[in-house]
């Protein structure tokens, strides 16, 4: 999907800006990420994005740790 796609503007553009604003602040982030998992699987193999994602999410999560600090 590219950004000037008629489905994009038209379509999934105000859903997600319209389910954005009426979840509240507790849900915004869920939905921001599910649109944003559907917008990059819509033209990306989704089993590479995911496994990019959670490599990176463990990696952060490393580098988060106060022993991993020492090290750098």
């Amino acid at each position: 999907m590219i950004f000037s796609s008629l489905f994009f503007t038209f379509a999934f553009l105000p859903v997600t800006v319209t389910l954005y604003y009426l979840l509240g602040k507790q849900f915004r982030n869920i939905v921001l990420l599910t649109a944003s998992l559907f917008f990059y699987a819509w033209g990306e193999p989704v089993l590479l994005m995911y496994g990019s994602i959670l490599i990176n999410y463990y990696i952060g999560r490393l580098l988060g740790k106060d022993t991993c600090r020492a090290l750098f």
